[in-house]
């Protein structure tokens, strides 16, 4: 309720408004709306091809460190299969002896000296180990260790499970295989893989690391520190990123809602998304990288693209409304000074609007309002010609009712009169003229009493009996009336004359040019179908055909303003009919008519229950 009444309260406000004021609201608006809207839309398009750009810059960056890293995993794969495939370092793990000191000397100098000097040729890779399962086999640091101190690593029994097939592994872990305390920037990422020799025999386990600030050189980077990082979630979606970048710390990144966003990705292809955190909002792009099972993903703050786009906006949106503002104002003025003339023919209209019809309209410029002015002066002459008119036509028509009243008869003289004429006839034994004299007097105080628009359906086919009676009179009694009426239906109230005019109609036009042929027959009949009351009058006449029946729908609903066009036509009877049910109950009842020439014609009434 209270918004209807506020809505009520706003029109009645805007209809109080003057013009010139509603001039100044149309003038605003009219500029205001598509120069804000297409402010709103630049904007929001270069807010979008911003981000359009951050997006391609990250995936640029992205496709760089993918090169890079891809370039350390080919280095890592090399360095391990070189190592495995010298056949004196497998024989030698593979003694099942302990060595003597020429076998050990020749190891440490020729095998051992090789592999060392294959980590000194490498030096991005951080460490060589081979993890032998052999007892007989010595440790010799920092390459050769034994099996059982890594039993316990949680890569383990995945890289023994997996039959040879490479595993590589975020170490993320503070202390390492000498259980000695590891700086935050000595995270290592590792290739481990299972050696067999020969076929199906577990020998040893080797483990190629390289420390993750020298396989992820963009994510360690200093360049653009402040406005993004490079983080990537290994297999078990842990988070691995540069702990010295100043990025993820000062913006408070939620590590959970971001591993949400992505998880599920297309694997094959570089997504990309914006999140919100702590109020500000990031661009993410990421990558999945299938050697590691893992996801790679840029993150870069959009603050700075949305904070220019919303500078950029304000100060468009400041300008517009300050010119606007200029505008209004200067065009208030010019309205103000075209207006006056019309304020002058207001004033005098309230002046006529009181009584005073002698008002002179002092606008005389040529202008519109001066073309009004004179149009307002002529209209002042016509009423006061009218009024002298309207005072000598009451005057004749008072005249003219005083003369009509010394000659109209009384409607019970005339009653009575019939009343003698029954008497005389039955007197005379002629009472076929007696019946058509009662039913003639029945039909005149029908149409004479007319206290109310509705009568019963029982009313109105009593009327109809009486016109048929008399009908026959004429007729010879060639006419028979047939009704079937559900006794409910009897007492339902229905436009006084609706149905008279439609059994006239069929007598005249369908049953009297055959009537000396057959017996005419008029049959009524009345039902309800879905809350409406269905009346049939049809007759066996000469009936239609098509497009007859056309033509006269077409004639029956005829608007009001073409009515006079077709008067001297037929249907005049069943448009009053059809026009004074669609006023009475409302446009979706009235009247139809379906004929078949030479059988019969129906006339279908259609009112609500």
């Amino acid at each position: 309720m209270k918004i209807f009444r506020k809505i009520a309260s706003y029109r009645l406000n805007h209809r109080s408004l003057s013009l010139q004021t509603k001039l100044i609201i149309l003038y605003i608006v009219i500029i205001m709306v598509p120069v804000i809207a297409f402010t709103l839309y630049y904007t929001e398009q270069i807010s979008n091809s911003a981000i359009r750009d951050a997006t391609k810059k990250q995936e640029y960056l992205l496709e760089l460190e993918k090169i890079n890293i891809m370039n350390h995993i080919e280095t890592m794969r090399r360095t391990a299969q070189i190592v495995i495939s010298d056949r004196d370092f497998l024989d030698f793990i593979k003694k099942n002896h302990d060595s003597n000191t020429t076998d050990l000397l020749y190891f440490k100098s020729n095998v051992y000296s090789n592999i060392i000097k294959l980590q000194f040729n490498n030096p991005n890779i951080n460490d060589i180990r081979i993890y032998t399962a052999n007892p007989n086999i010595k440790e010799m640091w920092p390459v050769i260790f034994d099996e059982s101190r890594i039993n316990n690593k949680p890569w383990f029994e995945e890289v023994m499970n997996r039959n040879g097939i490479e595993l590589w592994w975020f170490d993320n872990d503070n202390v390492d295989i000498l259980n000695r305390s590891l700086n935050i920037s000595d995270a290592k990422i590792s290739v481990l893989r299972e050696l067999e020799y020969p076929k199906g025999e577990h020998l040893a386990i080797i483990e190629i690391s390289m420390l993750q600030e020298n396989f992820f050189p963009k994510m360690f980077s200093n360049v653009n520190e402040n406005e993004s990082a490079i983080v990537v979630f290994d297999q078990n979606l842990k988070l691995v990123h540069n702990p010295f970048n100043p990025f993820i710390q000062e913006n408070n990144l939620n590590i959970n809602e971001l591993r949400e966003k992505f998880v599920g990705t297309d694997n094959q292809l570089t997504s990309s998304f914006q999140f919100m955190n702590n109020e500000k909002r990031f661009l993410a792009v990421s990558t999945y990288m299938d050697e590691l099972n893992s996801y790679m993903l840029s993150i870069t703050s959009l603050e700075s693209i949305y904070s220019e786009t919303a500078k950029t906006r304000n100060l468009v949106l400041s300008g517009i409304i300050l010119l606007v503002i200029i505008l209004s104002i200067i065009t208030y003025k010019l309205i103000s000074y075209l207006l006056k003339n019309m304020y002058l023919l207001i004033d005098s209209m309230k002046k006529v609007e009181k009584g005073n019809f002698e008002v002179d309209v002092t606008v005389d410029e040529r202008s519109e309002f001066g073309e009004l002015a004179n149009h307002f002066r002529n209209m002042l002459g016509k009423i006061n010609s009218l009024i002298a008119d309207a005072v000598n036509k009451q005057a004749i028509t008072k005249e003219a009712e005083l003369r009509s009243l010394k000659t109209q008869i009384d409607a019970h003289f005339l009653y009575n009169t019939l009343e003698n004429i029954k008497m005389m006839s039955e007197i005379e034994g002629n009472y076929e003229v007696s019946d058509a004299v009662t039913s003639l007097g029945d039909i005149m105080r029908y149409n004479l009493k007319w206290k109310n628009d509705f009568v019963s359906l029982s009313e109105e086919l009593s009327h109809i009996q009486n016109y048929v009676d008399i009908m026959n009179l004429r007729l010879d009694n060639r006419l028979t009336l047939t009704l079937t009426i559900p006794q409910e239906l009897k007492e339902h109230e229905v436009l006084k004359m609706s149905l008279q005019p439609i059994v006239e109609n069929s007598i005249k036009h369908g049953i009297s040019p055959i009537i000396y042929n057959k017996q005419g027959i008029i049959d009524i009949r009345a039902s309800v179908e879905m809350k409406n009351i269905y009346i049939e009058i049809t007759d066996n006449g000469i009936g239609m055909t098509q497009e007859e029946v056309a033509e006269l729908h077409e004639k029956i609903s005829l608007s009001s303003s073409r009515t006079e066009e077709s008067e001297n036509g037929s249907g005049i009877g069943l448009r009053n009919v059809h026009e004074r049910i669609k006023i009475h109950y409302g446009n979706e009842y009235g009247m139809s008519i379906q004929s078949v020439k030479g059988q019969h014609t129906k006339v279908m009434i259609k009112i609500p229950c």
